[in-house]
């Protein structure tokens, strides 16, 4: 007969046994039920805002949890961002980064993070920006904006929103592109960079396409800065067509702290996909006339620092990087 002894030494062991199972396969399954939190670096009710809020329910259905989202702005957007750098690398915080705090404020100023700070997890959103100008502006394409430029150097005044902005990059770029250069005129957002144009303070500026849209009986389009011709509005001719190759959307796309578990980051992925995939989300977009972008986690990677690095010579071109 075995002793009591030994069959006790014999529970406590497959006791010890399954609670190493549990701890790592049941603790695994516990972190995936947290809820999720999205930050958004900016105030509640701008652009990135209403993506955002828009893939709640999809990635909520997805996941099997509660998605939240939270407002952390300041500094451009640097706050937020930065905020989800410092997070747990559990996969319950999130950031919807774009591309500012992402690709171009980095080479700006000094920062508590940067382009390697993130695991990618997908692209969630991306319009396009046109260069624009009044209506009775005597530019009708590009390349009248350009020789004009030519024959007066910095004599086109370009409002531009902050320094470092997509716009402001954009602007860069066409003057390296084209050898001009224009004076840029400060303005707080483009529904003051509209009010320049009609008051003749300022020539040009570049909005995004949405916005464009929303005062095209104010506004006329020179150039389109995509590679692509947008199939809502093929009238919009791109820069491409006319001979300059840029290509300047305004972007941003879910981004979570440096160091997440490979399951979790398809995990996560697979929810954007489902969320951008998903008839509200679809039908809250063309309500406000956002054009729907999707990159999976290795893609979106790839092009974030494709753009940090475009960005940045840019940004050296003009003497702007940090020292």
């Amino acid at each position: 007969m075995k002793s009591a002894k030994g069959a006790t030494g014999r529970l406590v062991s497959a006791m010890a046994v399954a609670a190493a199972f549990v701890t790592l396969t049941g603790g695994a399954d516990a972190q995936s039920n947290r809820p999720v939190t999205i930050v958004v670096p900016f105030a509640a009710g701008g652009g990135t805002d209403i993506t955002t809020r828009a893939m709640q329910e999809g990635m909520s259905e997805s996941l099997g949890v509660s998605v939240a989202v939270k407002n952390t702005a300041g500094a451009g957007g640097t706050i937020g961002v930065g905020e989800v750098a410092r997070a747990k690398k559990d996969g319950t915080t999130l950031g919807m980064a774009p591309v500012g705090p992402l690709t171009t404020q980095p080479h700006l100023r000094k920062l508590p993070y940067d382009v390697d700070s993130f695991d990618y997890i997908c692209l969630a959103y991306s319009a396009p920006t046109v260069i624009a100008v009044r209506q009775d502006s005597p530019f009708n394409n590009l390349e009248e904006l350009v020789t004009y430029a030519k024959e007066n150097p910095e004599g086109v005044t370009f409002a531009v929103q902050a320094i470092g902005s997509i716009p402001h990059i954009a602007g860069l770029a066409l003057e390296d592109a084209a050898g001009i250069k224009m004076t840029y005129l400060p303005v707080d957002g483009d529904g003051p960079a509209l009010k320049a144009l009609l008051d003749g303070t300022a020539d040009v500026f570049i909005p995004h396409v949405s916005f464009y849209t929303s005062n095209a009986d104010q506004l006329k389009s020179l150039a389109l800065l995509s590679k692509d011709k947008l199939a809502e509005q093929p009238n919009l001719v791109t820069a491409a067509a006319q001979g300059y190759n840029l290509d300047f959307p305004i972007w941003g796309g879910l981004v979570a702290p440096k160091g997440l578990e490979d399951a979790d980051i398809a995990r996560l992925e697979t929810s954007c996909k489902a969320a951008i995939d998903s008839a509200p989300f679809q039908e809250r977009m063309e309500a406000v006339k956002q054009p729907i972008a999707y990159m999976n986690a290795a893609d979106f990677d790839a092009f974030v620092h494709e753009k940090y690095e475009t960005n940045r010579k840019l940004l050296e071109k003009a003497g702007l990087l940090a020292n």
